[in-house]
C-alpha cells in the first residue's frame, strides 16, 4: 500500500499549493475567530456561547464541503494535463491510485475539521471569560444547558388501550352501540382512547397530573441535578400571561428524597425546571406530579381559571448530564468528518467520466439532494402508500392515447409526469444519505447528547455503505476509462 500512501501525499501537497485551499482556510479562519466578536445572541452569556456554535460549526462544515468538492480538481488536472499517463507507466494499479486521492482529500479535511474543532473550544472559553453573565441564573444555564452533553427521556404516558377496552365493553354492555353501522369494534375503541387520551392531557384548575419516568440512569449522589422540560398551551390565562404551578418531585412510597417547584412561567414558551438526582428512585424511576394552580386568588393579580393541555407534539421530557462539552463536541466532528468523507468519495467518482465543472455541478447537486431529501419527498408526498412505478406511469400515458380527448390527454399526462417524478425522486432514499438526519449541530448546540449509537449509525450508512458504495464505482470507471482520451 505504500504506493497510494505516495498519491495520498502527492494529492495533499498540491491542495495545499492551490490557492482556494487557502481561500477557505482563511474563510474558516475569519467564522471561528472573527465571529465572537460579532454575535451576542440574546445579549447574555448562554445566547452569545450558543450563537457561536451554532454559526461557527455549521459554517466550517459547509465551507469544507464546498471544498472538498473542488479538491477533486487535482485528479481532474491530471487527466487533462496527462500527468496520470506518467504515473500509470509505474506498478501503480488504477484502483489504488482511486484510494490515494481519497485519501489525501480525507487527510486535508481531518486537518482542517480538528484545527477548526479545537479552535471553536479555545473560543468558547475566551467567550466564557470575556463576556461576563447577566446574572446568575445566567451563568447557571450556560454551565447545565450549553457545556453539557445531556441525555433526554419522555415519560411513559397511561395505558389507554385497557381503559378504551373497559369503555367499549361497557357501553356495549349499555347498548350504546346497537344502531351505529358499520363501524368495527377497533375502530370504537380508538375513538375513545384517542379520547380518554386527551381528557388526561387536559389539566383542569386545581387538578393533578401525574408523570412517570423509566430508566432514568443519572448520577444520583449529592449535588447533582436533573432537568424536567415542558411545553403547554393555556387557556384563559391571566393578563400579564403568567401561569402558576406547583411540581412535586419524588415518591415517598420509594424512600427518595421529595423536591417541590413552584414555578410563575410565561405562557407560550419552553420552561426548564431542576431537581435534585436524589429525586429518583433506586429502580431508575422518577414520579413527578403535576398541580395546576391558577383558580387560586393570588395577591395582586386577577383570578384566573387556566386550562392547561400537555401537547403530545411536545412532550414533557427529563433530561440529566451524561458526559462532558469536550467529548460531546468530538462525537460532532466524527459525524461531519464522516459527510465529508462521502463527499470526498462522490466528487472522485464524478471526475473519472465527467470534466470537472460538469463533475463539480453534479456533486453540488448531490450535496444539495442529501441535504434536502427529507423535505423533497414530504413535497412529493412519497411516504404516503400510494407509489407509482416508472412503468405504471408509462402505461398510463399509454392508455390515455386511445382516448382522442386532446384533453383527457393531456391530463393524464401531467398526472403521470408527476408519477415519474415521485418515482424519480423517490430513489433518494436508497441512494443518497440523509444528511438531515446526520446533522449534529442543534442537538449540541442545545447541550444534549450526541450518542455514540448515533455516530456509529453514521459510520454504518455514510461510511461503510455510502462512502464505500462511491468510491467502489470511482474505481470502477476509473479502470474502465481510457486515460488518453479527454472529456467533455
Amino acid at each position: 500500500m505504500n504506493p497510494c500512501w505516495a498519491v495520498a501525499r502527492q494529492t495533499v501537497a498540491e491542495s495545499l499549493r492551490m490557492r482556494i485551499a487557502w481561500v477557505f482556510l482563511v474563510l474558516i479562519g475569519l467564522i471561528v475567530f472573527v465571529l465572537p466578536f460579532s454575535i451576542t445572541g440574546d445579549s447574555s452569556l448562554t445566547g452569545a456561547v450558543q450563537s457561536f456554535l451554532q454559526y461557527g460549526l455549521s459554517g466550517t462544515a459547509i465551507l469544507l464541503s464546498v471544498l472538498t468538492i473542488f479538491m477533486s480538481r487535482t485528479l481532474s488536472e491530471e487527466l487533462v494535463q496527462k500527468q496520470i499517463l506518467l504515473l500509470l507507466t509505474k506498478p501503480l494499479p488504477r484502483w489504488q491510485f482511486v484510494l490515494g486521492k481519497w485519501l489525501g482529500l480525507t487527510i486535508l479535511n481531518a486537518m482542517f475539521l480538528a484545527g477548526a474543532g479545537l479552535s471553536i473550544f479555545l473560543m468558547v472559553l475566551y467567550i466564557i471569560w470575556t463576556v461576563p453573565p447577566i446574572n446568575a441564573a445566567d451563568e447557571q444555564s450556560l454551565a447545565s444547558e450549553v457545556l453539557v452533553a445531556r441525555h433526554s427521556i419522555r415519560f411513559t404516558p397511561p395505558d389507554f388501550d385497557k381503559t378504551a377496552e373497559r369503555e367499549y365493553e361497557r357501553r356495549l354492555e349499555e347498548g350504546a352501540y346497537r344502531d351505529v353501522g358499520e363501524l368495527s369494534r377497533e375502530r370504537f375503541i380508538q375513538i375513545l382512547k384517542a379520547k380518554q387520551q386527551a381528557q388526561w392531557r387536559t389539566v383542569t384548575p386545581l387538578g393533578r397530573r401525574t408523570f412517570r419516568f423509566h430508566n432514568v440512569l443519572c448520577d444520583r449522589s449529592p449535588g447533582h441535578r436533573i432537568q424536567l422540560r415542558y411545553y403547554t398551551e393555556i387557556a384563559n390565562y391571566a393578563p400579564d400571561e403568567i401561569f402558576r404551578s406547583i411540581w412535586d418531585f419524588g415518591n415517598r412510597a420509594q424512600g427518595t428524597l421529595l423536591y417541590r417547584a413552584e414555578t410563575h412561567h410565561v405562557v407560550g414558551r419552553f420552561h426548564t425546571i431542576p431537581a435534585p438526582a436524589r429525586t429518583v428512585a433506586d429502580d431508575h424511576t422518577l414520579t413527578v406530579n403535576f398541580y395546576n394552580q391558577d383558580s387560586r386568588l393570588v395577591p395582586g393579580h386577577v383570578r384566573t381559571a387556566n386550562v392547561i393541555q400537555f401537547l403530545e407534539s411536545r412532550e414533557v421530557e427529563l433530561l440529566f448530564v451524561v458526559g462532558t462539552f469536550g467529548g460531546n463536541l468530538v462525537r460532532v466532528l466524527v459525524i461531519l468528518m464522516l459527510k465529508l468523507m462521502f463527499l470526498a468519495a462522490v466528487s472522485l467518482m464524478f471526475t473519472t467520466v465527467l470534466s470537472f465543472p460538469v463533475a463539480c455541478m453534479t456533486s453540488f447537486a448531490v450535496y444539495a439532494c442529501a441535504g434536502g431529501r427529507k423535505y423533497i419527498l414530504e413535497s412529493l408526498d412519497f411516504a404516503t402508500d400510494d407509489r407509482s412505478t416508472f412503468i405504471d406511469a408509462v402505461r398510463h400515458v399509454g392508455s390515455s392515447l386511445i382516448d382522442l380527448d386532446t384533453q383527457t390527454f393531456f391530463t393524464a399526462l401531467q398526472e403521470s409526469m408527476m408519477h415519474v417524478i415521485v418515482f424519480v425522486f423517490g430513489t433518494l432514499h436508497y441512494v443518497f444519505p440523509d444528511f438531515g438526519y446526520f446533522d449534529p449541530v442543534e442537538t449540541f448546540v442545545s447541550g444534549r447528547n450526541v450518542s455514540l449509537v448515533w455516530v456509529l449509525e453514521a459510520v454504518r450508512d455514510l461510511g461503510l455503505v455510502q462512502t464505500l458504495g462511491a468510491l467502489g464505482l470511482a474505481m470502477l470507471f476509473f479502470h474502465r476509462r481510457e486515460v488518453a482520451e479527454i472529456s467533455v
